[in-house]
């Protein structure tokens, strides 16, 4: 990275971070890391101990700043990014011009100054400034966000708010919509404190729309059910219901669907108390059949889920996350359950049976639906499948099935052979074996799921 020299005296540095690292704001955290390390290759701690803290602390406050700048959406015009670098022209000569007499002077937006004191680093000013807009009774939607900004890079700077209460500012002034609606989701994808404190009361807000009130409704019962907070789904549906007039009929039908398939399993007291809502609904069940038939399958698959004692309990666990934010979590615990001993996984997979396994079969569309996410995978060509089933697997083509699977099953993780590939490229083989060891394959689905499974994460 080719970045200009820092000036002699550390007086002379930049105060901005990024200027000081020779970076761009969008830069990435390893381009960051090489420029950080490129600088103290030169200013040692043991030889420039007062250098070494300055880039280091740009180090550190350039990482926090880069996240939500690199995060932000592509186009929010009225989001501030974080700390814009303010540019300033002087006049040859270096002196500034003496004002004409009698011409006005020109207005300083407050707002753009504070903006520009907290590019240059100096944050304490910056929210000084724009804390005092605030108090004088402006109801710039902007203010609370650049409030939030900065309290969530230097929290020290007001002992008595957390960039929380400007968040919830942010969002109550927009109605619940605009940019604010981006930074809360990723509030409540971090941590679920961002269901507490002031975003309580967000859904009784009076001047919010109901399109704006069920969006955000929408992402609460994604953080509430990823983190199992049953009391707050349960308080988010009061508020929505005590507004129910305001709301789309087909968006409420919608997420009294979304909250029965995300928490059904876990928690039917609280999902069974989307039943009279549903009941006011039942006129839209022919125009929107697919709502309901959604509805039944997910309470038919919870009925099944708390009588299904044979299977696995790493599989329970990811079909009862369902589809929401919280199943990647639980798809990686399965994964290393089935990486860690598949043999063992693929005989307690063998023992569901009948009704139950309906839940294997919701477990492999969820399995199926984080492949696609994961983009496709390299292929073996087939005639190198068929080489290596031969070499590897001539023993087994010569037992029965039943007794070779989990030799199968540990030759196609350890080459990295999806048991569709498998049967692709054996089905054609020019052995009678071959191609009934391939039949077997295809019929087996406790194999594919597990081998799935085990390698769904790498």
């Amino acid at each position: 990275m080719d970045a200009p020299p820092l000036p002699d005296d550390p007086r002379d540095w930049p105060a901005d971070p990024f200027a000081l690292l020779g970076v761009p704001r969008s830069v990435s955290e390893a381009d960051l890391k090489r420029a950080y390390t490129r600088l103290i290759r030169k200013y040692k701690p043991d030889h420039a101990p007062d250098e070494f803290r300055r880039i280091r602390e740009a180090y550190e406050a350039a990482i926090e700043m880069s996240r939500w700048y690199r995060d932000a959406p592509p186009h929010a015009p009225d989001v501030p990014p974080p700390f814009p670098a303010a540019t300033f022209s002087a006049p040859e000569g270096g002196a500034s011009p003496e004002p004409v007499p009698g011409t006005p002077r020109p207005f300083v937006d407050p707002v753009a100054a504070a903006w520009a004191d907290a590019g240059r680093g100096a944050f304490a000013d910056a929210y000084a400034a724009l804390a005092a807009v605030e108090r004088e009774g402006g109801d710039r939607p902007d203010v609370p966000l650049r409030l939030y900004w900065l309290l969530a890079l230097r929290p020290a700077l007001d002992a008595d708010r957390t960039r929380h209460d400007w968040l919830a500012l942010a969002l109550t002034r927009a109605g619940l919509g605009g940019p604010a609606v981006e930074l809360y989701r990723r509030e409540l994808a971090a941590a679920p404190e961002a269901l507490y404190g002031p975003y309580t009361a967000l859904l009784d807000h009076p001047e919010a729309p109901g399109a704006a009130l069920l969006a955000l409704a929408s992402l609460r019962l994604d953080a509430a059910a990823a983190h199992e907070c049953w009391l707050k789904i349960e308080l988010d549906l009061d508020a929505l219901a005590r507004r129910v007039r305001e709301l789309d009929e087909v968006l409420w039908l919608n997420h009294l669907a979304n909250v029965i398939g995300r928490i059904a399993c876990r928690q039917p007291s609280v999902a069974l108390q989307c039943t009279p809502h549903l009941g006011n609904l039942k006129h839209l069940e022919l125009r929107h059949p697919e709502a309901f038939d959604r509805i039944d399958r997910d309470w038919t698959l919870a009925e099944l889920w708390n009588r299904s004692l044979l299977v696995p309990e790493p599989i329970r666990r990811a079909v009862a996350f369902g589809w929401g934010p919280g199943r990647r979590g639980a798809l990686r615990a399965v994964s290393e359950w089935a990486r860690a001993a598949p043999a063992e996984a693929l005989r307690k997979c063998d023992r569901v049976n009948g009704p139950q396994a309906a839940l294997l079969a919701a477990f492999a569309r969820m399995l199926e639906a984080h492949r696609d996410e994961a983009g496709p995978w390299d292929e073996f060509p087939p005639e190198l499948v068929r080489g290596l089933v031969r070499a590897r697997l001539a023993p087994a083509l010569r037992v029965l099935y039943a007794q070779a699977r989990p030799e199968v099953l540990q030759f196609l993780l350890a080459e990295r052979i999806d048991p569709n590939e498998l049967v692709a490229a054996c089905a054609v083989d020019g052995e009678p074996l071959v191609r009934t060891f391939a039949a077997r394959v295809r019929e087996d689905g406790a194999l594919a799921l597990v081998y799935r499974a085990a390698t769904a994460f790498g």
